[in-house]
């Protein structure tokens, strides 16, 4: 029952990895992102929150239409309400969904690590799990503007609870 199993989740990871590409490999852009930021300094203090402005850099690889590996880094244009993102870097796994040939929707899953600098307590360096929605639309084949919605949720894996929320607008070239 096990090979039964194991067999099929190999030829369904080899037919998505070898499936016929319809679309650009490779692709980079830049982001930017409306931002929350919650940070609780101590587990007795109230949580502080802030709404910088980040732009990112992002560079991805689609092995098909259907599935993409990105990596981004990222950080805040200015000081806001007394927090800065001094560094966002992330990896994610992208499920595309192609909808016509102009409108792409999908998925993200991966791991972020951050860098807050609150003037109230200092600099805060989390990571965890991070999760998000986007829509794609192709401006021409290698040209596109994305726009989604990131979550990163507080980790809670010190005292310096620190959570991350963004709305990103993107332009994306493929090569």
């Amino acid at each position: 029952m096990n090979r039964v199993i194991f067999s099929n989740v190999a030829a369904t990871m080899l037919a998505v990895f070898t499936a016929p590409q319809a679309v650009a490999d490779l692709y980079a852009g830049a982001m930017v992102s409306y931002a929350n930021v919650e940070s609780r300094p101590s587990s007795d203090a109230a949580i502080q929150e802030a709404t910088p402005i980040l732009l990112q850099a992002q560079a991805g690889y689609f092995f098909n239409d259907y599935l993409a590996l990105e990596g981004r880094y990222g950080t805040s244009l200015q000081r806001t309400d007394g927090m800065a993102v001094n560094s966002v870097a992330s990896a994610y796994v992208k499920g595309n969904i192609p909808v016509t040939n102009q409108i792409a929707m999908y998925a993200l899953a991966g791991y972020v690590a951050t860098d807050i600098d609150n003037a109230m307590s200092g600099s805060v360096s989390e990571s965890g799990a991070s999760f998000g929605l986007g829509m794609h639309y192709a401006l021409s084949s290698e040209t596109a503007v994305t726009f989604e919605f990131i979550n990163v949720p507080s980790s809670g894996s010190n005292n310096d609870n620190v959570g991350l929320s963004a709305l990103n607008l993107g332009f994306q070239y493929r090569f």
